[in-house]
């Protein structure tokens, strides 16, 4: 049995949690919100309100953990990514880099696909470089170089990049379906990338489980535009297509490229949710 830490119990680290808790390890989670605790302490053995921006957290239960995952999402506000991957990001990882305990540490940090920007829909890999122009994918470039400099021979650091999470309670072919015949205000032709919370969990614990180190696209095999996607399920189900527009809103982030999920595939995991199109195999 290891003892693993989860730093933000929302959608993606709940279900984590719960899954590895299953597994047979000890569960340590976060919240920032006091509301959150009394249903957090149902899903983990020990829950600890942390706001990562407050310079005076107490991280002492880091000296515990033999696995992290990082999974924190702020507001769409500019300011509150800025709170979060710069000023919380860098408290957290010092807090890492200071630890006392010396027992191995595998550390996974969530990080998005989104980082790529708009790459004119070709394909990119883990060592393609970000779009930082953007000011979010700078942030969150910056935040996975401060995981990657913690720099301690006990700690073993992952990065995976998700695309838009599907899973229950994001059915996105359901919203697809109620945009039927409908003007969206978006660039169908975009590419974007997607991931199942499935093997957003599954990625995780086998991330841990292996040892892995270095940076992973945790995206599933669909490579279609939006107006791909919804054609294809508007058609199937006899509805009015979506209509797309041709460019993005002014000052949107933009997401637009092929990308591989072939170096996490060469480690050894295999995908149970190819598509939100196909049924998750079991």
């Amino acid at each position: 049995m290891a003892v693993f830490g989860v730093i933000g119990c929302g959608y993606v680290g709940s279900d984590v949690a719960v899954h590895l808790k299953y597994a047979g390890h000890q569960l340590i989670g976060t919240t920032r919100s006091p509301e959150r605790m009394p249903a957090l302490q149902e899903v983990v053995h020990e829950a600890h309100q942390l706001d990562l921006t407050d310079a005076a957290a107490d991280f002492t239960f880091l000296e515990q953990l033999d696995g992290l995952l990082i999974s924190v999402a702020p507001t769409q506000q500019s300011e509150g990514y800025n709170s979060v991957f710069a000023s919380g990001l860098r408290n957290l990882t010092r807090a890492l880099r200071c630890r006392r305990s010396t027992r191995n540490l595998h550390i996974t940090l969530i990080s998005s696909a989104g980082v790529y920007g708009d790459q004119q829909g070709n394909g990119v890999n883990e060592d393609s470089p970000c779009d930082t122009s953007n000011p979010v994918n700078a942030l969150l470039a910056s935040a996975e170089d401060l995981l990657r400099n913690i720099d301690r021979p006990d700690t073993e650091i992952c990065i995976l990049r998700l695309g838009g999470i599907y899973g229950p309670g994001r059915d996105m072919v359901a919203m697809i379906r109620r945009a039927a015949g409908q003007q969206v205000p978006k660039n169908g032709n975009a590419i974007p990338a997607w991931s199942s919370i499935l093997d957003i969990t599954r990625g995780v614990h086998f991330a841990f489980q292996q040892g892995l180190e270095g940076t992973y696209n945790l995206v599933d095999d669909m490579q279609l535009s939006r107006r791909e996607l919804s054609t294809l399920i508007c058609d199937r189900e006899g509805l009015p297509p979506v209509l797309w527009g041709h460019s993005e809103p002014a000052g949107a982030r933009m997401m637009n490229a092929r990308v591989s999920n072939d170096k996490i595939k060469a480690a050894g995991f295999s995908f149970q949710s190819p598509s939100m199109l196909v049924p998750e195999s079991v």
